[in-house]
């Protein structure tokens, strides 16, 4: 077994991953990456703290990892081929990932999506302990599962779409501002946002904001950008949505417009046609879960951070 590391996936070798991230999904049955990653393992530009392990058992590519470095340490996320596990591909990626780290001591941060029990193993075999949860939570979106609550905004806001090319700018600040505390939504750029917008998946009438219009220029205090992703066969109907982003602008907080922007988006993924609506929401986030359960919204699945302390090699 040969583990390789680059900064840049080729074509070929994006290929090779994406049919193992479908392999291993259609046998788990749920995503082993996140959209973070696939978004950087897509990507044409090198990032300065991104960097792609390749696995490969002969010439078959038994596993991928994905390293991501930040001031405060190092996240990765793993996937290793059903056909090959058990075969120490994960140990293996695991060692090469912290061997790039050296010779500095850092936190490796691990997600395990879905908590599988492969994962569980290895992180015990490995002396990683858990953290970080983040909740998948979902709510039906038929009619026999009852009517959205009405919304009713404060007197001086109103609300509209966003506009490419002319909101970028203000949802990047509120969205800093709301999120200044959260490892991953908090850091996003505006390379980030615009990758996203150029994702066939973008709809810029699920993207909903709110207003402060009592000001001469009105002022964005709270958007909820909803998310579907078209399935790939033309004859299976999407039913799913997503509530991808909710954020509020801390000076408007205590307003209700987290709830409220949360409902328009609800009712836009009606209007699509959409049978239900996840989220993902961080475990100890208590005032979101709070919300969305009050809407309606449960639990169906966790992924895990696991972590490990990486020390530098003692000098000889």
């Amino acid at each position: 077994m040969q583990v390789e590391h680059v900064d840049r996936l080729d074509a070929s070798q994006l290929s090779t991953v994406m049919s193992l991230v479908e392999a291993a999904m259609g046998v788990d049955g749920i995503a082993p990456l996140s959209e973070q990653v696939l978004l950087a393992a897509r990507s044409d530009l090198p990032s300065t703290g991104s960097r792609h392990f390749l696995a490969y058992a002969g010439t078959h590519l038994a596993g991928y990892a994905h390293l991501e470095r930040a001031s405060d340490g190092a996240t990765a996320e793993v996937v290793v081929d059903p056909g090959h596990r058990r075969h120490g591909i994960g140990t293996a990626l695991i060692r090469a990932l912290e061997g790039s780290l050296e010779p500095e001591a850092v936190t490796l941060q691990v997600w395990s999506h879905g908590h599988l029990d492969a994962a569980r193993a290895l992180a015990a075999r490995e002396g990683f302990s858990s953290g970080r949860e983040l909740w998948a939570m979902r709510r039906p979106l038929r009619p026999d599962a009852g009517p959205l609550p009405a919304v009713r905004l404060p007197e001086g806001f109103t609300t509209r779409h966003f506009v490419v090319g002319q909101d970028e700018d203000a949802w990047l600040r509120v969205n800093a501002r709301a999120f200044v505390d959260h490892p991953e939504q908090g850091r996003m750029t505006r390379l980030d946002l615009d990758r996203r917008i150029a994702e066939p998946w973008f709809d810029a009438t699920g993207l909903i904001l709110i207003e402060d219009v009592r000001r001469p220029v009105p002022v964005l205090a709270a958007s909820h950008w909803t998310k579907v992703v078209a399935a790939e066969d033309p004859q299976v109907r999407t039913t799913q949505g997503e509530v991808y982003v909710v954020g509020v602008d801390p000076a408007y907080q205590g307003l209700g417009l987290g709830r409220a922007v949360t409902v328009l988006g609800l009712a836009h993924l009606i209007e699509r046609g959409l049978a239900e609506a996840i989220l993902y929401v961080d475990a100890d986030n208590a005032a979101a879960v709070a919300t969305y359960s009050r809407l309606g919204f449960t639990r169906f699945a966790v992924d895990v951070m696991y972590s490990r302390a990486v020390h530098p090699p003692v000098p000889r």
